[in-house]
């Protein structure tokens, strides 16, 4: 039962009372009724309890066995009434009080669950945002690894017939067109070349790991933002000779495919350069389990 309920019940029982009260006796029916008149009356002592009392028998309000009131009586019975009317309007601003701070607290409540909605609701935008981005980038990221591929291929058969032996690379299908604004044809096109990675059966390094490297981009630096997710790299540059950050959405599975090559190249971390050592130690608290 909440506060303002309990208050509302103790105001009830002290109206209870004087209710009965008023029924046995006419006398402290009339103080009851006179309440406020006596209360400025009292307070001035200016109130003869005797003369009130002789007023009160000849107009015939009696006590209730049915005899005139005396003068100590009615005082006695002035203070009693005097202290239920108080107690009956502690009571009700007790409660009212009580009922005001449990709508300030369902205000309150309604305030946070509102914050809350709005909080989960932007959280939700911004994840299927994300989600639309890193889509849009795999999209272009296929269309160009399709592109790379097949200047690859284009480049060794080209290799291949200049110096007289069969070509052994089938021609591959035709890549997607590039986007609006990008660069084609084959004087844009760089010479492309082929990271010397183990190769690993069955294989646990996804294939993105062996994609040909346009040697004339820079590698990605610690602190750059992804273009598929909009999210820092946090975990160091791109290592040389090493799949690079640009060819994956998300960190987490760069380090799990640089770092079990490096593990393939160097079966302990003597061998490894400082950023070798980064890297796999960074690998292996992201990733339990990673080898």
């Amino acid at each position: 039962m909440s506060a303002a309920i309990e208050a509302g019940v103790r105001a009830n029982e002290y109206l209870d009372v004087c209710a009965a009260k008023l029924t046995r006796s006419p006398v402290v029916a009339w103080l009851t009724q006179n309440y406020e008149k006596l209360l400025a009356a009292t307070s001035r002592r200016t109130l003869s309890w005797a003369e009130l009392a002789r007023r009160l028998g000849e107009d015939g309000i009696f006590t209730g066995r049915g005899s005139s009131p005396k003068a100590d009586a009615v005082r006695v019975e002035w203070y009693r009434v005097k202290r239920r009317i108080a107690a009956v309007r502690e009571a009700q601003e007790a409660a009212k009080a009580a009922a005001e701070r449990e709508r300030l607290l369902a205000l309150d409540a309604a305030r946070e669950k509102k914050l809350h909605d709005d909080r989960e609701a932007a959280a939700l935008k911004a994840r299927v945002e994300q989600a639309d981005r890193a889509a849009a980038w795999q999209r272009q990221r296929a269309a160009a690894d399709a592109s790379y591929l097949q200047e690859a291929a284009a480049q060794l058969r080209s290799r291949q017939a200049a110096q007289g032996l069969p070509v052994s690379v089938p021609a591959p299908a035709p890549a997607p067109a590039p986007a609006s604004g990008s660069p084609s044809g084959p004087e844009n096109k760089p010479d492309l070349v082929m990271l010397d990675l183990p190769k690993f059966d069955p294989p646990y390094v996804s294939s993105r790991a062996y994609l040909p490297v346009d040697p004339s981009l820079p590698p990605v630096r610690e602190g750059e933002i992804c273009r598929a997710t909009g999210i820092k790299w946090k975990y160091g540059d791109d290592l040389p000779g090493y799949p690079s950050k640009r060819n994956y959405e998300y960190e987490r599975d760069w380090l799990r495919d640089v770092g079990r090559l490096l593990r393939a190249k160097h079966p302990t971390n003597t061998t490894m350069t400082r950023e070798e050592r980064y890297v796999m130690v960074t690998a292996k608290s992201c990733i339990p389990n990673l080898l």
